[in-house]
């Protein structure tokens, strides 16, 4: 029997036999540890306990110089899978398996770092543990250390080599569609109605039109085509296409005369399905309409598919010839393809000492 007392501990231990090697040799590092001077400084004291099939960390940090002393027990005494204590963030300094007790365990610490106890529970049952952790202070390590644990947020960025689509360049284009229809009187047998089709092209950004009626309509179409061409820069008119409805589609200006004098046409401006309501004379809608000796007007929608003119002339004993002309302003994107390097940027959570946090009790139990 062998007792030793200090001013903070007072130990008491029996070796009798061989089969008490071990527990001596723990009992001796730790009266070693008090009798030089380096009193154990308790960092952790509590339970910790483990769901089935999972695993739970503790992280606390240490001074160079230090000794890590610890106690674990499994309360049931049932085994724990696993039990290792690592240098944050990879370098294991120790790992047991299968065991559900580890009395006074040493550890020297080489570098201010932070540990991780990791316990690892594989059954489906959980486990419940004790745990206690002290640090002795070497000579060459501070007395006092805050061994407390802050967690922080860390950016991860790496770069992945990719190939990237990019708009090389846009062209734009000028589709031009005119049709001259007559659209007989209400007494011609062939009735007063006329539907003129036309097609906007894929990519079209807007389109105007200009109806007009007999000579009067088409020469006030060319008047102005004429006022374009004074007025507009030689850089425009040089496009290929380009022409007062075109200027109407692009920028919205008009050109037109609008006139008041002469025979009129009723137009409606209606899509397939519309189209057959009013040939079976049929309530139908319409995008626009308007009774009119010559009209026009940019548009900004509908914007693809096949569309119709419903002209309807409500004279008498007058057939009515008509104009009709189309303009779209169709714009092709050209794309190519180019390495890139793409950012993949992650957060993730990180320990850290911090000296003036509070230490943590991480999943303790009261």
């Amino acid at each position: 029997m062998v007792i030793f007392h200090t001013k903070e501990f007072t130990i008491t231990f029996q070796c009798e036999a061989c089969s008490m090697k071990n527990v001596c040799t723990s009992v001796l590092l730790l009266l070693s540890s008090i009798l030089s001077g380096q009193t154990p400084v308790e960092v952790w004291k509590g339970a910790v306990k483990i769901s089935s099939v999972s695993e739970e960390q503790l992280y606390f940090g240490f001074a160079g110089g230090d000794k890590l002393l610890f106690d674990f027990q499994e309360i049931a005494g049932r085994e724990l899978k696993e039990f290792e204590i690592t240098e944050w963030p990879q370098s294991s300094k120790f790992i047991e398996y299968n065991t559900n007790k580890i009395n006074r365990k040493q550890i020297s610490i080489p570098r201010t770092a932070i540990y991780q106890f990791r316990l690892t529970n594989r059954s489906i049952s959980e486990r419940v543990c004790r745990l206690q952790i002290w640090r002795i202070p070497g000579s060459a390590s501070p007395k006092k250390f805050n061994t407390s644990v802050e967690w922080k947020t860390a950016y991860d960025t790496t770069y992945i080599p990719s190939i990237e689509k990019y708009l090389m360049r846009k062209d734009t284009s000028i589709f031009n569609r005119e049709v001259l229809v007559t659209v007989n009187a209400q007494t011609n047998t062939y009735g007063p109605r006329q539907f003129p089709d036309f097609d906007l092209p894929e990519n079209t950004v807007s389109w105007s039109y200009y109806i007009g009626v007999n000579q009067q309509g088409q020469q006030a179409f060319q008047d102005a085509t004429q006022k374009l061409s004074q007025t507009a820069s030689p850089l425009l008119t040089r496009i290929p296409g380009y022409g007062p409805l075109a200027a109407l589609a692009l920028s919205g200006i008009p050109y037109f005369t609008q006139l008041q004098k002469g025979e009129d046409i009723t137009y409606y401006i209606i899509d397939g399905a519309n189209a057959m309501l009013a040939r079976q004379q049929q309530p139908f809608q319409f995008y626009r309409s308007n009774k009119v000796i010559n009209d026009f007007a940019a548009m900004k929608a509908p914007l693809a598919g096949k569309y119709y003119f419903y002209l309807y002339n409500d004279n008498s004993t007058t057939g009515l010839d008509v104009i009709i002309k189309v303009a779209a302003i169709v714009v092709t994107e050209r794309w190519a393809e180019r390495p890139v390097q793409k950012m993949n940027r992650q957060t993730k959570k990180i320990p850290v000492l911090k000296p003036d946090v509070r230490p943590v009790e991480t999943n303790r139990i009261n």
